[in-house]
């Protein structure tokens, strides 16, 4: 049986994204996907990301194939990703795209300290994260997304109607 461990979340969007990742990856690292189990071996890797504005920040280790994730920062991290706030952080990762990254530490969006060459092979592992949509469930995701447009519009309006009511 499988459980989910208990995780360190806070209410930050860029910390529920990255638990969500992380979740992810421990399931990847458990399964049998052995093309996903190849990037893993022979790796000890800690990668940390961050937030400066919100001091939000979630370590991934990656271990000889095992994997785990913590909340906070790394004694040592071997990549360290800092973006200027969380909002900017969770645009640029769920956009998943390295040229829109480097072009965030260009405009002082995105700080990176360590060994570049883990953005690289971090990348490769996202593009496991998220699953493959079965063809015969792709109409009904086509039906959904009106709906799923409307529900964001919904919630973008109360969210402003209460930071307003608490002055933010």
């Amino acid at each position: 049986m499988f459980t989910v461990p208990v995780l360190d979340i806070k209410s930050d969007p860029l910390d529920v994204l990255l638990a969500i990742v992380g979740y992810r990856l421990s399931m990847l690292a458990d399964s049998d996907n052995e093309e996903f189990k190849a990037l893993l071996a022979d790796r000890n890797v800690t990668i940390e990301i961050a937030s400066q504005e919100s001091d939000i920040a979630r370590y991934f280790t990656f271990d000889n194939g095992q994997f785990s994730q913590r909340s906070g920062h790394a004694e040592k991290a071997d990549l360290t990703i800092s973006f200027k706030d969380s909002i900017t952080g969770v645009k640029l990762l769920t956009k998943g795209s390295l040229p829109a990254f480097m072009t965030a530490v260009q405009e002082g969006n995105l700080s990176i300290e360590g060994d570049y060459s883990l953005m690289m092979w971090f990348n490769k592992l996202a593009k496991h994260i998220v699953p493959t949509i079965p063809e015969e469930l792709k109409p009904y995701i086509q039906k959904a997304k009106p709906y799923a447009y409307k529900a964001q519009q919904f919630a973008g309006h109360w969210f402003g109607v209460a930071k307003h009511k608490i002055g933010k």
